[in-house]
């Protein structure tokens, strides 16, 4: 009896929790809204393999419990294939038909307090495929069925050519899920049709949603350029009330990232301001439904969070597997799934802004006692100053800076640079290695805070391309025979945006050619034989490796280059510090 007691109880607990979303609304001023009026400020994570490959079938329920417990969100969005929902497929892993499939998922995020963002993606009939992960249709598969066999393109395309599939899709599902509120629609992702043919597109499909769910959030993407044409007229806006415009921004792909960067990121906020306020002012909501994926650096970071906080603006991070690694009960952030929880947190909580701190040198999330540190936020400062004097200030034009180190120590950094949304400071010395918490305050008051990893070492070298990538920041100091020396830098801008190395010259063999690599992270190394270096596949060892002596924070690497490396070319140089590997960077031989 007590088993049954309890089990009736959890029943009921779990019903009033999926029950308790409130229906949304855009506002006049074009603010997501509860009945009450009070915003809602929306964030969470893409689910975006549930339309593709096995459907995500492999997650389990511990996983979405997870991913609210280490994420402070409450939206998730799950892309749906609209073949295989019209279809019903069977889903093999979870042996269930399609339909029945999705549902689980969204009862699935609303236990755990999430509203759900459907998503159209593909529709390709190719079915999911199995464990043994053979025939699994890729994530574009309808646009490379169309390609092989222009036939299907009317039915699988993803261009918006033809919507059938799309419009038969909506009227369907938003027939069974018709007074759900925590159901949210995203009509269509990535249509790359004219603007007209967009917009016509895109009014029957919210037609077709509307007409079972009269007063739903619906999410619409345009094409890159339609919200321009609504903004300069020469398109007419929509009609429809309780409307997001909806976007996805990605910055450069760096490595093996191939996300296409975002010409509305460019200037930022330049090209996307305007289109949030003129959506606003319109009484659309705005949203960011994807960002960050495989490359998320900074300052991108911190322009996205805090703009969306400044703003009102949902944000749901591109995906669940860049934020999340390990799963159930194993689960545990990523680095970059760290700070989106900070950023999240804030949003959630309206506190003041969320400061991301990195090495000034590279970008690494993890510092040093007396490193360079870049920190990214946004009103940190009333202007932009820089440090005239050494020892370097703890204020400049009201900004201050304390790390609070993991055994509680507070400490005042001292600065070399502020502005509103970046400030240049060292790490104080005798930080303690674990979490330091950083808190920026502008005469007296707190306007942002962060965390930051120190460890003892967190070597990083400077890039002539400033981005700690690339050509390294250095010199080659050339001893004569005679004792006379000079040096020659070791690369080349011929513009603002591109550098090349600037090959090294070797001299004569009664020469000594020394190259000095300029970083910072690097002086708390325990010795030089914790030093590693490899230059091409050529080991070398390190002569110095400490403080520079003249920069505050800024360390210096020196290694004798051999003679050997006489035409070498272009030649990656590879160092680590106590195990800790710096970013490579690159030097040339003549």
């Amino acid at each position: 009896m007590k088993i049954a007691i309890v089990a009736f109880a959890l029943a009921a607990a779990l019903d009033a929790q999926t029950s308790s979303f409130a229906p949304l609304h855009v506002s006049s001023a074009g603010i997501i809204e509860d009945n009450s009026g009070k915003p809602v400020l929306l964030r969470g994570l893409n689910r975006s393999g549930t339309g593709s490959g096995n459907a995500d079938a492999t997650a389990t329920d511990a996983d979405y419990a997870a991913q609210n417990q280490l994420l402070s969100m409450n939206l998730v969005r799950i892309f749906v294939n609209a073949a295989w929902w019209t279809n019903n497929v069977q889903v093999p892993i979870a042996n269930q038909p399609y339909q029945t499939y999705i549902d689980t998922l969204i009862q699935r995020a609303k236990r755990y307090g999430n509203y759900v963002l459907i998503l159209k993606a593909g529709q390709f009939p190719d079915p999911p495929c199995g464990a043994n992960g053979t025939n699994c249709p890729a994530p574009n598969q309808g646009d490379l069925n169309c390609a092989a066999n222009a036939s299907v393109c009317a039915a699988q395309s993803t261009t918006g050519a033809t919507i059938d599939t799309a419009f038969t899709f909506w009227a369907a599902f938003a027939k069974q899920y018709p007074s759900d509120p925590a159901i949210l629609y995203d009509t269509w992702e990535n249509m790359t049709i004219d603007s007209n043919t967009w917009s016509d597109d895109q009014n029957q499909l919210i037609a077709a949603i509307r007409t079972y769910s009269p007063r739903s959030l619906i999410f619409v993407e345009d094409t890159g350029t339609a919200f321009e044409s609504i903004m300069n007229g020469t398109l007419p806006d929509f009609a429809w009330s309780n409307l997001v415009w909806n976007f996805h921004l990605y910055t450069t792909s760096t490595g093996t990232c191939t996300e296409p960067a975002s010409a509305r990121y460019n200037n930022w906020p330049q090209n996307f301001d305007p289109l949030v306020s003129y959506a606003h002012s319109q009484g659309h909501a705005a949203a960011i439904t994807e960002w960050g994926g495989c490359n998320d650096p900074e300052p991108y970071h911190t322009n996205i969070t805090q703009y969306a906080q400044a703003h009102d603006l949902p944000l749901v991070y591109f995906d669940n597997t860049n934020l999340i690694t390990g799963s159930g009960a194993a689960a545990q952030l990523s680095a970059i799934g760290t700070k989106v929880k900070t950023a999240y947190a804030a949003i959630a909580a309206g506190t003041p802004g969320t400061i991301t701190s990195v090495s000034s040198a590279n970008g690494s999330l993890t510092l040093a006692p007396e490193a360079i540190a870049a920190a990214f936020g946004t009103n940190l400062a009333t202007g932009t100053l820089q440090a005239s004097t050494v020892p370097l200030p703890t204020n400049l034009g009201g900004t201050t800076v304390t790390v609070t180190d993991g055994a509680g120590i507070v400490r005042t950094a001292e600065l070399f640079f502020v502005s509103p949304t970046q400030i240049n400071y060292q790490v104080p010395p005798g930080v303690a290695a674990g979490t330091a918490t950083v808190n920026v305050s502008l005469n007296g008051d707190p306007v942002s805070s962060g965390t930051v990893p120190i460890a003892s070492v967190s070597p990083a070298f400077y890039t002539a391309s400033q981005d700690g990538r690339g050509v390294a920041a250095a010199i080659a100091v050339t001893i004569h025979a005679d004792g006379t020396s000079g040096f020659a830098y070791t690369f080349q801008c011929p513009s603002a945006i591109i550098c090349t190395p600037l090959p090294i010259d070797l001299g004569a063999s009664t020469d000594q050619v020394v190259l000095e690599l300029f970083g910072t992270g690097i002086r708390g190394r325990s010795s030089l034989a914790g030093i590693t270096c490899k230059i091409g596949s050529t080991t070398l060892p390190v002569s110095y490796a400490g403080p520079q002596t003249v920069y505050v924070g800024l360390d210096q690497v020196n290694i004798l280059l051999p003679q050997s490396l006489r035409g070498a070319g272009n030649a990656n140089v590879q160092i680590t510090v106590d195990g800790q590997a710096a970013n490579v960077v690159t030097i040339a031989f003549k």
